[in-house]
Order: structure tokens, then sequence, then C-alpha cells
């Protein structure tokens, strides 16, 4: 299978794992406290913890996903793929039945180390789809994660009538069903003749796996815009709650709509808006787009303690959110063009590393930066990092259409 018969690449079975990978993180959202609560009576400690819990999951991510990736490019896609599915399912049992504050962090390390296995999910989008296909598939990939966010949380949430272990449980159970249609239908895109030809110990080092995938200047570049993007994706992501709360006076209902909005944003940005905007713009070209409204949507919410209007509020999350929809997909797209065929898994898993230590940075930096300076200067810092992001991309020479070879640096 090559990448000239994207026909014949099992699109569906990477959607519903991106969907799976999605809806296993979220479905965690809406019992993580409770949960919490179990081990932690303290009510000043808990949010803390619930913050330790997400550092340790990307923080674990951020060494496993460059690691995976390599694993892919020696041994193929489809073993590192089903692989991480069924240690995520481990995890989620293991998060489930709890019994110390310990087993809850041994269960979120564990699905973090699996959860880099999206390197190769994206490493297989690459080896079957050709380059100016791929911003199409990457957003329909978006999409899917979207609408993970959207459902996971419901479902998360309807599970836990049960009891508050269930939504963990529910996890486990779809993620191997994935497992068990993925061992029948779901071949290997990454044949034997373009597979790395070494792989060893000195691989397994993770450090020296992003030092690999910065290898090619060109990509570092892109990686960069995306880790400056990333940053206030995450902070945002943990304090666009409290902004709602302090300065519109919000409680969890209203707040809860903004995660709704972001959902339903990037179902219709990736899903049915990105195709038309790439055969116009280009993935460059909606790169920047989509950057431009990520950082006017910043800029809404950094001005919202001085202009404190629900509709600001609203709007800005929805410019936001487009763009980062259109972006990320295009993005991917952009760094899956400017890689050599046989690194593909080893960038892809580096740039996946890279965003996982962005939600570790991110929500630790940027909740110490919100309770000791305020709103105003947490969202000012974050409107910065994506204006040095859209700066960075837009002197970066257009890459989208052409190959590899053709690519400096690569």
């Amino acid at each position: 299978m090559t990448a000239s018969s994207p026909d014949k690449a099992p699109i569906l079975f990477l959607l519903i794992t991106a969907f799976l990978f999605a809806t296993g993180i979220s479905l965690v959202f809406p019992v993580l406290p409770y949960i919490v609560a179990r081990y932690v009576p303290q009510v000043s400690q808990q949010a803390a913890m619930v913050g330790l819990l997400g550092a340790a999951y990307a923080f674990v991510s951020f060494f496993s996903a460059p690691v995976l990736g390599a694993l892919s490019d020696a041994y193929g896609r489809r073993p590192v793929l089903i692989l991480s599915l069924v240690g995520s399912a481990i995890g989620y049992v293991i998060f489930g039945i709890g019994g110390s504050l310990g087993m809850l962090f041994v269960g979120r390390v564990i699905d973090g180390l699996c959860a880099g296995g999206l390197g190769a999910l994206f490493g297989s989008v690459a080896d079957t789809t050709p380059g100016e296909e791929r911003g199409r598939v990457f957003g329909q990939i978006g999409a899917t994660v979207g609408a993970g966010f959207i459902i996971g949380p419901a479902m998360g949430g309807l599970a836990s009538q049960l009891s508050l272990s269930a939504p963990m449980f529910l996890a486990a159970g779809v993620s191997l069903l994935n497992v068990l249609w993925g061992l029948f239908v779901l071949p290997e895109s990454l044949p034997a003749h373009r597979r790395s030809r070494h792989f060893g110990a000195p691989h397994l080092n993770p450090l020296r796996q992003l030092s690999g995938a910065l290898a090619y200047p060109v990509v570092r570049r892109l990686v960069t815009v995306s880790v400056l993007f990333a940053l206030p994706l995450s902070i945002m992501q943990v304090t666009v709650a409290l902004l709602g709360r302090d300065t519109l006076g919000w409680g969890p209902s209203q707040a809860s709509t903004l995660f709704i909005l972001v959902g339903l944003s990037d179902i219709v940005a990736q899903g049915f808006l990105l195709p038309h905007l790439i055969r116009l713009l280009g993935e460059r070209g909606v790169a920047v787009l989509g950057l431009s409204l990520g950082c006017a949507g910043m800029i809404g919410l950094a001005l919202l303690p001085a202009l404190p209007h629900a509709a600001l509020m609203y709007g800005s999350t929805l410019a936001f959110a487009v763009g980062e929809g259109i972006f990320t997909a295009s993005q991917n797209a952009l760094i899956s063009i400017a890689t050599p065929a046989d690194a593909q898994g080893q960038v892809q898993g580096g740039a996946e590393a890279f965003g996982s230590l962005a939600q570790v940075v991110g929500p630790l930096g940027g909740g110490q930066l919100y309770s000791r300076l305020g709103p105003g200067a947490t969202y000012g810092t974050v409107a910065a990092l994506g204006l040095a992001a859209l700066g960075l991309l837009i002197g970066q020479r257009p890459l989208a259409g052409r190959p590899s070879s053709e690519i400096p640096g690569v």
C-alpha cells in the first residue's frame, strides 16, 4: 500500500481510533473531581490533584510519543496502534478500580504511555494518503476528535449514574472493541522495504527521538510553530472556566457551553469548511488563516476583564475554536509533507511529544500566572504566544504540494 492509493487506506478505522482516544480522555472529565475527592478530602487540594493527574498523563506522553513513532517506523504502524489501544484499556481499568491515590496515578501513567500511539496513527495517514489529500484527511480526523470531546463527557455523565468507575470501564470496553476490529480490518500501511533498517536500545531514548524529529530544518520550524500555539491552547483549557467565573460571574453550566461550542466548531470547521479552504488557499494558506483567527480569539479573551460581556466571550471562543481546528489539521499536513517517507512515524511522534510537553507546561505555568497576576495578564501572555507563532509561520517558505526531496533541509 502506498501514498498513491488512498482509496485502499482503512480511513474509517483510523477515524474511529482517533475518536476513541479523544472520547477516552474526555470520558473522565465529569467524574474525575469526584473520584479524586474519595482520596483527597481537603477541598482546597482537590483541584491541584486533578491538575497533577492531567500533567502526569501529558508528561508520560511526551516521552512515549517519539519512541512509539520510531517503533512504528521500524516495525509497522499496525502493531503499535493495536498495542496502544490495549494499553489504554488496561490503564482505564486500573483507574476505575482505584483503591488509592497511587493507583489513580498508575492508571493515568499507563494510559499516557499508550497515548503516544497517535504518532503511529498520523504516520499511517501519511503512508496511505498523497500530499495533496492529507489536509482533508487530517481535517476529518480533527473533526472526529472534536466529536469525541463532545460525546465523551456526555457518555461519562450517563455512565456515572451507575457508578463513578463506570465511565472508565466503558472507555476500556470501547478500546478493546476497536482492537478486535483492527485485528481483522486494519492492514499494515508501511511496507517492509520502506521501514527503518536499524532500531536498537539507543532508539528507546526519547530525547534522541526528539532530536531526530527536529533534524530537518523545515520540520523544526513547523514544530516550533505548533508548540507556540499548543502552549496557549493548554493554558486556556484549564483557565477559561475561571475566566468566565471571574469576569462574568458564570457557573459550571454556562462554562460547559463553551466546551460544547468548541467541539461543535471543530466538527464544522474541520469536517466541512476545511476541504473547501484547502482547495482555495492550500495547506499553508489555511494554516495562516487558522492561526490568525486563533490570535483574534486570544486577543478578545485578553480584553474580557476590561469589557466583560458574554458576547465577547462567545465570539472570541468561536474565533479561537474555528481557527484552532483548521490550523491544526493543515499544520499536521504541512509537517507530513516536509518529512521523508521513512521518518513519518518518528517526526509525527516527536511533534505529538512536544504537544504533550505543552500540555504539562501550559496548565502548570498558566495556573500560577492566573493566580498571581489575574486573567488580563494571563490572556495577554496567551495572545503574545499566538502572535509569535503566527509571525514564525508567515516567515516560513511555502511547502504545500512539494515533494519531500525538494524541500530544503530534508
